[in-house]
């Protein structure tokens, strides 16, 4: 299926809105995929006992301590779907001539990272 999608967007390449949701080259690698959605989900029981301390009036240090420890675990998501990128998306662009994509992306990703 993904070929049939790349061959499909190729002459698309150049325009961010017409990458189809599941990416030029198909779905996420499933490792990486499967480490991601395990990930989110702690994240979200996390929101959830964040949400539950706020009701309960908890101490707001603790509180607080709670939130870093999500945005942490956010971070670590991008980390991988960072990974994700560059292992097929990027390497992809770089291998098929596209090297100024390539690098724009990259410069992207680090300028959002450096926030």
């Amino acid at each position: 299926m993904g070929c049939i999608r790349l061959i499909t967007y190729r002459s698309n390449l150049n325009r961010l809105d017409s990458i189809p949701p599941g990416g030029i080259l198909g779905d996420m690698k499933k490792e990486i995929k499967e480490n991601a959605k395990h990930r989110l989900a702690i994240v979200a029981g996390q929101v959830g006992g964040i949400e539950e301390m706020v009701r309960q009036e908890k101490y707001c240090v603790d509180v607080i301590t709670q939130i870093e420890a999500v945005r942490e675990a956010l971070s670590s998501v991008g980390d991988l779907l960072l990974q994700n990128h560059l292992e097929t998306h990027v390497m992809y662009q770089i291998q098929h001539g596209d090297e100024k994509k390539a690098v724009s992306e990259i410069l992207k990703i680090y300028k959002l990272k450096s926030k």
